[in-house]
């Protein structure tokens, strides 16, 4: 799924967080987002292995939640809205916790 995509399936659930439990693309999103999450988790794993310059810098025990990491891809340029989710999401952790 597309940055665009994720955004725009995301945006009836943020306009009503009172039925978004209940909407059925919630649990789509949530996959989509767990997904990429372990998916970067993976490659920061790999690149830390490789000896490779980090994604980003997360310090221990901080994490992204759901609102800022949406706050963070709405915030990304266009040009990255085609970006697959886990792309986007990388940009967005690689700004708030630079190296």
């Amino acid at each position: 799924m597309t940055v665009g995509t994720f955004l725009a399936k995301a945006a009836p659930l943020r306009a009503n967080p009172f039925t978004a439990l209940t909407n059925p693309d919630y649990q789509v999103l949530k996959a989509e987002a767990d997904a990429a999450t372990r998916q970067l988790r993976a490659e920061s794993a790999a690149r830390k292995v490789g000896k490779k310059k980090p994604i980003a810098c997360v310090p221990d025990g901080e994490k992204i939640g759901i609102l800022q990491m949406l706050v963070g891809l709405d915030a990304l340029p266009a040009s990255d809205r085609k970006l697959p989710l886990k792309d986007g999401y990388a940009k967005v952790l690689a700004r708030t916790y630079p190296c």
